[in-house]
């Protein structure tokens, strides 16, 4: 991974906003891009979404500034802001918005997957579109919140060079020339953006910097304007050095995400007593209090603790007992443990990645941790090439959770995990009426716990720095605060 620091030549004044994030992005082509996470503030510079979230998280009107669902719930109307256009001088209008979605749902990243649910886009008129639905979706409108609902350049969707050279309706343009790809990314305004009152500077620059120390040196010199607090010493570092940090509730759920359920390449993991063990070995709140430093919220589940499909009751099914976790072990005939190959997350999360290290040794699992690159984080899980890792996934509700990980379809159910239980409930979710569906997902996340699909360790609260030249508003449910969110101080 890289590390170091790319400082502002020349000390850019109050019009330029400098963050530092832990990844570089993935792919700025549609369909392909995470569905939240630290890669958000790439895509937001240069995109608009048909749907954006409010101070509460809630899906509101963005380049869709109506929506509305027939009877059925199995087709979404939406009508269309007019005179907005791309850079490249291409209209925004229903055609657009069905040639971005017909490629999305092609596609086979985070984003494309979670629109699994439109059989079809039907064009209305220039304003005016209906997604039809193969069956009713209750996280399609978070989805098109999120990543699923970035708007390209119709003009730009069919070539290769999307993925590396936006083209969107955003508030800003991507400046190839100024920026080094897999290294920093510079942004400058779209004079025509139709809200531009919402972004104040004229400049963003997003480093990617996965080195602690190089991130809270670029703070305390005001090299760098804003970075999320992803470690214990970041945060404590920040502290001492009277920068500010906001704490948010951001959504992700953190934690050892069992991927390999079926055992194939740990055969061990296909025993749910060893994932039960690996639920026991964990000490939760330990980890919240040490690594964390407080902000998190220990759980057993993957929906989090604000959601319908929470169920306090459930709490308390692994608390941290090792002698129940070697006892599981040697039922499954794995009293001498196992081996298995995991990513190498210690340059972004060493304190996490020695808890998880202690943990599994605690009932004799063996790791090795093999080199890895911030680009290549989740293309590699997406494509089975580990049996588990330390990871969050960030969601702003149980049906985003349901899509991205329990489906045959989910990217991250990347070995087709099924069961018949969990099959039966995810479907009877998706068909129960609004008010009637929190039993229905506490019954789901009840029956998750108890086959161990994962391991999570807590609801992660968020941490975001800024330095005293600048403010920011975060947003619940989304893992860094969105780039509207950031101001010059005192404006």
């Amino acid at each position: 991974m890289r590390r170091g620091l790319v400082l502002r030549v020349g000390g850019a004044g109050d019009d330029t906003l400098t963050l530092a994030a832990i990844t570089p992005p993935s792919s700025f082509a549609i369909g392909a891009m995470a569905q939240s996470g630290p890669e958000d503030t790439y895509y937001q510079a240069v995109y608009d979404k048909l749907l954006t979230q409010d101070a509460d998280g809630k899906p509101v009107a963005d380049l869709a500034t109506e929506f509305s669902y027939d009877e059925t719930n199995t087709t979404l109307s939406l009508t269309l802001r007019e005179g907005v256009t791309f850079t490249d001088g291409a209209a925004f209008d229903a055609d657009a918005v069905k040639a971005n979605l017909d490629v999305a749902r092609a596609a086979t990243g985070e984003a494309g997957t979670a629109l699994g649910s439109i059989s079809s886009v039907e064009v209305v008129d220039a304003t005016h579109v209906d997604l039809v639905l193969s069956r009713p979706d209750p996280g399609l409108l978070q989805s098109l919140a999120r990543s699923s609902g970035y708007m390209a350049s119709p003009d730009a969707l069919d070539s290769p060079d999307l993925a590396t050279n936006p083209v969107g309706s955003g508030p800003y343009v991507y400046d190839a020339d100024a920026s080094t790809a897999g290294s920093d990314y510079t942004f400058t305004r779209n004079e025509d953006y139709w809200d531009a009152d919402s972004y104040p500077f004229d400049t963003v620059e997003v480093q990617y910097l996965d080195d602690t120390t190089a991130v809270l040196n670029g703070l305390r010199s005001g090299q760098i304007d804003g970075s999320t607090a992803q470690t214990n010493d970041l945060q404590e570092g920040a502290e001492s050095a009277d920068l500010t940090v906001t704490t948010y509730t951001s959504g992700g759920i953190e934690g050892i995400y069992l991927w390999d359920r079926a055992g194939a390449l740990a055969p061990a993991l296909g025993d749910v007593r060893v994932r039960q063990a690996i639920n026991y070995a964990i000490d939760r709140q330990s980890i919240v209090d040490v690594v964390k430093n407080g902000l998190g919220q220990p759980t057993v589940q993957v929906f989090g603790p604000e959601s319908d499909g929470y169920d306090a009751s459930l709490e308390g099914t692994y608390d941290f007992d090792l002698d129940k976790a070697q006892e599981l072990m040697a039922e499954a005939g794995y009293a001498d443990g196992f081996s298995m190959t995991l990513p190498d997350f210690s340059p972004v999360y060493p304190d996490e990645q020695a808890a998880m290290t202690e943990a599994f040794a605690s009932i004799n699992i063996d790791v090795t941790y093999a080199p890895i690159t911030g680009d290549q984080v989740v293309g590699s899980i997406i494509g089975g090439q580990w049996p588990a890792n330390f990871f969050t996934l960030t969601t702003g509700s149980p049906f985003e959770m349901i899509g991205l990980t329990l489906t045959q379809q989910s990217p991250f159910n990347p070995f087709t995990s099924s069961d018949p239980a969990i099959d039966a409930l995810v479907q009877q979710a998706v068909t129960t009426p609004a008010d009637q569906q929190a039993d229905v997902l506490q019954q789901l996340s009840d029956q998750l716990v108890e086959q161990a699909w994962f391991a999570p360790w807590y609801a992660l609260e968020g941490a975001y720095v800024t330095t005293a030249d600048v403010e920011v508003t975060a947003v619940p449910g989304l893992s860094v605060p969105p780039l509207s969110g950031f101001a010059p101080a005192g404006s």
